[in-house]
């Protein structure tokens, strides 16, 4: 494909996601809105919330090497309530449940499809500053960041269609 061609595309795609985004708000859902799927694929539901955006664990796979061998075994016999915030910081937020756990908060970025806010991460205990960028009208990038926003980590999450979420999934904030 020439370079003529390539403009076209690249052109389509942008435009494609620009009309999707707008169309999203001009129905009153931000794209933002959805469940996502993790690289660990663990899901998360992000839903309109008093603070902006609030993200929630809606379906928990424990990663692979995070456990011993005995662990694994444990965990993978275990049904998601059982699951606890076990590396939280705060001794008292310990006996939390994983399953509908806040882990985001986001709020309107400086940028259309940015959303700034604070990431939970689970796996450490620790919140960090972050963001999330909108790649696509069904993939986004978590970014968490140290050092005052200066070191950031980040990963691609795709959106979940309607039709292959989980009936069973927990709701937002239960």
């Amino acid at each position: 494909m020439g370079k003529r061609g390539t403009d076209g595309f690249w052109l389509t795609l942008g435009l494609g996601f620009v009309f999707t985004v707008v169309g999203a708000q001009a129905q009153g859902v931000a794209p933002i809105e959805g469940v996502w799927r993790t690289v660990l694929a663990s899901e998360v539901t992000i839903a309109s919330c008093p603070e902006g955006f609030c993200g929630y664990l809606s379906k928990i796979v424990v990663p692979e090497g995070m456990l011993s061998g005995a662990e694994a075994e444990a965990a993978a016999a275990m049904p998601p309530e059982a699951f606890f915030d076990a590396r939280n910081k705060d001794p008292a937020l310990r006996g939390r449940p994983m399953l509908g756990l806040q882990i985001l908060q986001l709020h309107q970025g400086s940028e259309p499809t940015v959303y700034d806010g604070e990431v939970y991460n689970p796996e450490d205990g620790n919140t960090y500053s972050g963001y999330m960028e909108m790649l696509g009208p069904d993939l986004v990038r978590l970014n968490g960041c140290v050092l005052f926003n200066v070191v950031c980590r980040g990963e691609d999450w795709v959106r979940v269609l309607p039709e292959m979420i989980d009936p069973s999934a927990v709701a937002p904030g239960s």
